[in-house]
């Protein structure tokens, strides 16, 4: 029911696609799936668990309603060894493309790491009023109906079920952010208004929770946002983990710079 429920919230965004471009990723104990036309990422699956429902990114320019990234049509994915792929839209406006790679946990551990490269590129000679939105809905432990969340600061979003913890962050931090039950923040992403995340409710649950984070931006012409995210799954973290986390985001950033 939660599947088909989401679907027709966004549909109609569908009409008018053509072709599937269906991905995925492998690494150790850790398979992602995804696909490039429909909501970016779908499964995360670590030690046969799947964790995640869907994942997906928004975007806004100036004044105009939110729509999904993919929305804007045809997908290139390029596929970069077997656990990473690029996937770019381009519009006459701008360009959005993500690098994800998977990096998967010893058999048996219930840790994964998704890192992502994410580039938003000023196609104009004008600058460019861009919002984003992430959307996360994790079912962890392959259960809808458990999981709590909370704000743990302006670059992390933490949600949880028992003992099975995910952190997502991001370099630069977020302008805002919003935890709810799922169909409310996915009919605020596409009810066809011009909508700001609320910052609220922290924390939030038991129940089947989603969050979503947004990056306001004015792109310089024929310039570039860049950000780095980073999603961990792993049960029982250790006290340091959220620290080790944010110096992660750093170091891939450093990288994609490089």
């Amino acid at each position: 029911m939660k599947k088909l429920s989401a679907f027709l919230v966004f549909g109609a965004s569908l009409t008018g696609v053509s072709q599937a471009q269906q991905f995925m990723l492998m690494d150790q104990n850790s398979m992602v799936m995804g696909d490039a036309t429909s909501g970016l990422l779908s499964d995360w699956f670590i030690d046969g668990t799947d964790h995640l429902f869907n994942q997906d990114y928004y975007f806004r320019v100036g004044a105009t309603p939110e729509a999904p990234i993919w929305s804007v049509g045809q997908a290139t994915v390029t596929t970069i060894s077997g656990n990473s792929v690029n996937v770019s839209y381009s519009t006459n406006v701008f360009r959005f493309d993500i690098t994800y790679t998977l990096v998967g946990g010893n058999g048996g551990s219930g840790t994964a790491d998704l890192g992502e490269i994410v580039r938003v590129t000023n196609l104009t000679a004008n600058p460019l009023p861009f919002s984003l939105f992430e959307y996360d809905d994790f079912d962890l432990n392959g259960t809808a109906g458990g999981d709590s969340a909370e704000l743990v600061n302006t670059s992390t979003i933490r949600q949880w079920d028992g003992l099975t913890n995910a952190l997502v962050g991001s370099t630069p931090p977020f302008n805002a952010w919003e935890i709810d039950a799922w169909p409310t923040i996915l009919a605020k992403l596409n009810d066809g208004n011009v909508d700001n995340l609320s910052n609220s409710t922290s924390p939030s649950g038991p129940g089947d929770l989603a969050f979503a984070m947004q990056w306001n931006r004015t792109i310089a012409p024929r310039g570039n946002f860049l950000m780095s995210k980073n999603k961990l799954i792993e049960v029982v973290p250790e006290p340091a983990t959220i620290a080790v986390f944010g110096l992660g985001l750093a170091a891939l950033l450093r990288r994609r710079r490089k």
